[in-house]
């Protein structure tokens, strides 16, 4: 009884903290995100113990289902047909932007006297996007329909797949110093069997569903069923060892091309929100200032590093597949935050032991600092956009038709406005 009365008083913690959190956010004119991680901060173990929640593993549990319903009800609003409209493009920038990551986080390690191991983790970390944070202020801007925000949306998408490959090979460098190749091409093979066996579940069976149960003529069904197929798929890609939230985003994108997608996304809205609030409260409550500040030197120069090459590199890559400069700029000031893989990723370089024991909370300092200063540059696209085109139309221009003409293979679609 005395467990029950500690989870129910950490949930009323948790929301009341980002209820007032979401307020003042609001009354200030600042991103909800950076409310909701202060909030975390507040009724985390480390600033107020004596208001602290207690059992934070079942708040990050709830933090994971909220992440589940984040992408989810991103599938639904994003629809199947813009995702396969988007694929190839969104693959090319990802990949791009995923290699030149590896490489630049590998060249500061090594500048900062760290050794090649610490290099190929701290690339795999800051080459990953926090799928959450950035669906989350493209939702909050009314920005989610964009071209650029869909670029947005599919490279992360992408990223996920991707971060979920990293995390094999580096377990296996991690655990016997090799990565097996027969691992990494068992994983490919699972995700391609996923994303397949999802289409055509999703194709033969999911309308027939969603139709029989609108029959009802109840609105609860619809939404229930809509989410027992969302967990669902997440727990198979669990069960797969890939990403559970990217398997809720594919069936999601499945119902998203159904006639009752418009239906789901007004009735999923109010859960999503109140679980991506948890989920950014979460992340809030694992700020530990004292860590900040003793790791805040190196932290910065890699927070540095993330944000620059990650705005230069999507920003490139987008240029590459053939879109307009100024889709390009925002989809490179639309990316610079760090994933929550990233922090899974240095953790496991770390407790292999297999590299620098400052890694880790140089990682875990880099996502929170990113996290605080993200909002600041996503809502900084407008400006920058005015000025690069004010002042960079001379070069920029001829600079771009040159290096299509370089890639001149890669003939990919432009995204539609």
């Amino acid at each position: 009884m005395e467990q029950s009365f500690d989870v129910l008083r950490d949930i009323a913690l948790v929301m009341t903290a980002a209820g007032v959190a979401v307020a003042v956010m609001a009354r200030l004119g600042q991103s909800a995100v950076m409310g909701y991680l202060l909030a975390g901060m507040v009724v985390g173990p480390f600033l107020l113990p004596a208001l602290s929640v207690t059992h934070t593993e079942f708040i990050r549990r709830l933090a994971d289902l909220g992440l589940i319903l984040v992408l989810y009800s991103i599938g639904v609003e994003f629809g199947w047909h813009r995702f396969r409209r988007l694929g190839a493009v969104v693959i090319v920038i990802a990949l791009a932007e995923v290699t030149i990551l590896l490489a630049a986080g590998y060249a500061a390690a090594r500048l900062l006297g760290w050794a090649p191991i610490d290099g190929i983790f701290l690339g795999a970390a800051i080459s990953v996007t926090s799928s959450a944070v950035v669906v989350k202020m493209l939702r909050d801007s009314g920005r989610l329909d964009t071209p650029a925000g869909r670029l947005i949306v599919g490279t992360s998408i992408v990223e996920d797949f991707v971060a979920v490959i990293l995390l094999t090979v580096l377990s296996g460098i991690a655990a016997t110093g090799t990565a097996s190749l027969v691992d990494v091409g068992e994983l490919l093979v699972k995700i391609a069997m996923f994303a397949f066996a999802t289409i055509v579940f999703g194709v033969l069976f999911v309308p027939r569903i969603m139709d029989i149960v609108a029959r009802w003529g109840s609105q609860e069904a619809s939404l229930v069923t809509s989410l027992a197929l969302g967990f669902g798929l997440a727990l198979v890609a669990h069960s797969l060892e890939l990403s559970p939230a990217a398997g809720a985003f594919m069936i999601g994108a499945v119902l998203g091309d159904t006639r009752h997608a418009r239906n789901l996304e007004q009735m999923v809205a109010p859960l999503r929100d109140v679980f991506a609030a948890v989920f950014f409260v979460s992340v809030g409550t694992l700020v530990d200032l004292t860590l900040v500040l003793a790791f805040i030197g190196p932290a910065l120069v890699v927070t540095a590093l993330f944000i620059v090459i990650k705005v230069l590199a999507n920003a490139f890559a987008t240029l590459l597949t053939g879109n307009s400069e100024d889709t390009a700029l925002r989809v490179g000031l639309g990316m610079p935050s760090m994933g929550e893989f990233s922090v899974a990723l240095a953790k496991t370089g770390a407790d292999r032991g297999v590299v620098n024991p400052i890694l880790y909370p140089v990682v875990t300092v880099t996502a929170v600092l990113t996290s605080f200063t993200y909002p600041y540059i996503f809502r900084a696209q407008d400006r920058a956009a005015r000025f690069a085109a004010a002042r960079s139309s001379r070069w920029v221009g001829p600079l771009t038709l040159q290096l299509r003409s370089l890639f001149g293979w890669m003939r990919l679609p432009r995204v539609a406005r």
